[in-house]
């Protein structure tokens, strides 16, 4: 199911809405898969995951089950927590609260704990290092708000999980699911960014500036794109409409998907003024998988979950597959 979405990427990140989305199931759903077609994984985490029981809400979580051969990165200080036998390959230099990173292969089948580093150059690092002891797919478990995961200089696609513990109300979470995967999933367009804030193309002509506002002696003469170095706040997309007219036949790009921190209305907004939003790098969304059930006690109906969230994909024009993986945990 997973692992036929997967064609092609080398290295997979696991993006939660929320916390208790969904995405340990889905990370075990990918193991099982993987391994399942001969592949050797290699697994990480920016946050900590693989715990038998949810720190914040003391509810059971599913744990991480990985088969012999699979290599880890992970804290030092969770080694001992996990049950496999282990082969330490390498300690890194990488460090975080629970200790430095250590690269481990697994000698024996069963649970682990994975504990990672929160910066993206550190992750690269894992990444890379995962890589060169002939992991055949990178799986990166993601955490808490860390859309910073989903960057194509990390991974080469994503998995977009949700759940009903992102809100009581199910149409707020379907609505907002389908905007974060429409972001996910906005075109790649040539570009680069500059060394200030925003920069204007027209032709072959480049023009930069840290304020938008300082633009205009360029851009009133015309402009094709608008590139936006950094995160596109909701401050930053306010400066973008307050040159309303000067841009409204150019498209703006942001540097990537991670980088759009807008809320919809900020969105909505800015696409009314531009002739567009896109990115100058590209995710590939491989899929959205949904769980009904809430770390808090107000679960969802599992099929109007499951529909809601297919009918706010369509209306945002977001064509991927959803999937119910706790569902369909034995097909």
């Amino acid at each position: 199911m997973l692992f036929e979405l997967m064609n092609g990427i080398r290295t997979v990140s696991v993006i939660g809405m929320c916390k208790n989305a969904g995405k340990t199931t889905v990370l075990n759903r990918l193991i099982r898969e993987c391994e399942a077609h001969g592949q050797t994984i290699g697994l990480t985490s920016i946050g900590r995951d693989g715990e038998r029981s949810d720190l914040v809400t003391n509810t059971k979580k599913p744990e991480i089950f990985v088969s012999r051969g699979a290599l880890i990165a992970t804290a030092e200080q969770l080694l001992k927590l996990g049950d496999i036998s282990q082969e330490i390959l390498e300690v890194s230099g990488l460090t975080t609260p629970l200790g430095r990173i250590v690269f481990v292969r697994a000698m024996t089948s069963g649970y682990v704990q994975l504990g990672g580093a929160s910066i993206t150059e550190h992750q690269k690092l894992i990444r890379d290092g995962l890589l060169a002891f002939v992991a055949d797919r990178v799986m990166i478990d993601g955490a808490i708000s860390r859309k910073s995961l989903g960057t194509p200089a990390l991974c080469d696609g994503a998995v977009l999980s949700s759940g009903a513990s992102y809100d009581p109300s199910v149409d707020k979470t379907a609505a907002d699911t389908a905007y974060t995967a429409r972001l996910f999933s906005l075109a790649e367009e040539a570009g680069s960014p500059g060394e200030l804030r925003f920069t204007a193309v027209r032709g072959g002509e480049r023009f930069e500036s840290e304020a938008a506002l300082g633009l205009l002696p360029f851009i009133k003469g015309g402009a094709e794109r608008i590139l936006v170095r950094g995160a596109v706040t909701d401050s930053i997309a306010a400066q973008l409409v307050q040159v309303g007219k000067h841009i409204k036949n150019a498209r703006v790009l942001a540097e990537d998907a991670s980088r759009l921190l807008l809320k919809q209305a900020s969105f909505e907004r800015l696409l009314r003024t531009c002739a567009g939003v896109g990115v100058m790098k590209g995710t590939r969304l491989c899929c959205v998988t949904v769980n009904p059930f809430s770390a808090y006690g107000l679960h969802y109906g599992a099929d109007e979950f499951f529909e809601k969230v297919c009918r706010a994909l369509e209306r945002n024009g977001v064509r991927v597959p959803v999937i119910n993986v706790e569902a369909n945990d034995n097909a």
